[in-house]
């Protein structure tokens, strides 16, 4: 498949699925350089950004004050 034919599909995808698939490219990346990432995980690629409590527990607060900001 051509970068023509994926570009299309890739501008379809969410925000969070642009990043994760950064990091995944990245990582594919690097492993076929032969270099190793600082701090790499063998289980890294399959901790989406979904699976991050933190992540969610921070978003949760801004969507919270920003919904008190807007609405009073």
């Amino acid at each position: 498949m051509s970068l023509d034919e994926l570009t299309p599909l890739l501008k379809e995808l969410s925000y969070a699925d642009k990043l994760l698939l950064l990091h995944v490219l990245v990582a594919e990346l690097l492993k076929e350089s032969g270099l190793t990432p600082l701090g790499a995980q063998s289980n890294i690629v399959s901790q989406g950004l979904h699976d991050s409590f933190e992540a969610a527990a921070v978003l949760a607060k801004a969507l919270t004050e920003e919904k008190v900001a807007t609405h009073g």
